[in-house]
């Protein structure tokens, strides 16, 4: 059991200090009630707590700024309680300094492994006790205060990412009004052609009105088909937040090579889908994550530009990597990336005559919001492929 010293200095010859809500833990009556006295005349809040069980449940009901914990209490010593407060949510970054009249060099190190961030050797000055418990507060602060800012930073950068996915999806929305145009030209014909045998049927005597129901179920399929290709361009051209949700990059894949078959058909470029055999659950804003698909498969087709008909080719597959992470790919068999590929994500760089360089650091950006990584590199047979990879969803993680 710690005894604690006689205090050498009067609060009242310090300069004013940093007030703070403190929890000091000390199971002997007379200490604790000096060190609370001491510090309550100096302006902190103080609460005590005599063992280390009720130290805990202190703390889980109101958490304090920093903890003065002794290290010799009977049943649970300060070594666990600290342990304990560093596993409990909310508490982890609550400075605690630990108290004790042993000073070996073993006992220290073992305080600073289990969390502590400061040891006080008793018996000891008021004034050595006050001026670590303002520096340890003023460092606590300092901490919030820069985790606030960053935090600040990060919601206005996923902003700025926001808009500017936004504008780049706005200056695509030809090449995306093109191909929905093309691929709504079949089902609307379908319903037209069906319309008219519709009627042609209903003229007969009597009326086969059999051949009649199972035309307007064909209509009402290609209406639903032609809503959800203008449902789809809907949602990648509005601007909104972006949400992270549960997405399946089978799914997505399967979204934009049907978003843009027609377009590939319009530049006579065959377009390929080879999907995972499982679900490739990720947790990503979907509209963000099928811009940087749909700005990779344009970039694929741009490079078979000048490649002879009969051989353009673009290829998206799905995968799920060996390290658990699942993958994308788009590859061509284009003119391939120039000396210096690995520039291709930076803002303003870009290898195509008329080219602005926005379309790839997009993606890079978008990508990397999402903790995920993307690269770019030459096949050995010719043309490019760029890839990116998403960690697991959460719960499905190893």
């Amino acid at each position: 059991m710690d005894q604690l010293g006689q205090a050498g200095g009067t609060p009242g010859a310090q300069a004013e200090p940093v007030r703070g809500d403190i929890l000091v833990v000390e199971d002997t009556p007379a200490s604790l009630q000096l060190l609370s006295r001491l510090l309550t005349d100096a302006g902190y809040r103080v609460r005590e707590a005599p063992n280390g069980e009720l130290a805990l449940w202190s703390a889980q009901a109101q958490a304090p700024e920093l903890v003065l914990l002794d290290v010799r209490m009977p049943g649970i010593d300060g070594y666990e309680v600290c342990s304990r407060l560093k596993r409990m949510p909310g508490l982890d970054e609550v400075p605690v300094i630990f108290l004790s009249a042993h000073s070996d060099t073993d006992d220290k190190l073992r305080g600073f492994q289990v969390g502590g961030v400061d040891f006080i050797s008793k018996p000891f000055q008021f004034e050595e006790v006050n001026a670590r418990v303002q520096s340890h507060l003023k460092i606590r602060r300092l901490q919030q205060q820069l985790a606030a800012h960053n935090d600040r930073l990060q919601k206005e950068s996923r902003q700025r990412l926001a808009e500017i996915a936004h504008l780049n999806r706005n200056a695509s929305a030809t090449v995306y009004c093109a191909a929905l145009m093309h691929e709504l030209n079949q089902p609307l014909a379908a319903i037209m052609s069906n319309a008219e045998a519709a009627e042609l049927f209903l003229k007969k005597n009597p009326p086969a009105l059999d051949d009649v129901a199972e035309i307007l179920s064909d209509i009402q399929r290609d209406d639903r088909r032609a809503s959800d290709l203008i449902q789809r361009m809907r949602e990648l051209l509005k601007k909104s937040d972006p949400v992270a949700q549960k997405l399946d990059l089978n799914e997505l894949v399967r979204q934009v090579h049907t978003l843009l078959s027609g377009e590939a058909r319009m530049r006579r470029v065959v377009l390929e889908m080879q999907l995972g055999p499982d679900a490739l659950t990720v947790a990503a804003d979907p509209i963000q994550l099928q811009q940087v698909l749909i700005n990779l498969v344009l970039n694929a087709f741009d490079a078979m530009a000048q490649v002879a008909d009969g051989v353009r080719g673009v290829c998206l597959s799905a995968q799920r990597r060996g390290d658990g992470r699942a993958e994308v790919l788009v590859s061509d068999q284009g003119c391939g990336f120039p000396e210096g590929h690995e520039r291709v994500f930076e803002s303003f760089f870009t290898t195509k005559p008329h080219g602005m360089g926005l379309g790839l650091s997009i993606a890079s950006a978008i990508v990397q919001a999402h903790s995920g990584t993307i690269w770019a590199g030459n096949n050995a047979g010719g043309g490019a492929t760029v890839g990116f990879a998403l960690p697991p969803y959460a719960a499905e993680r190893p």
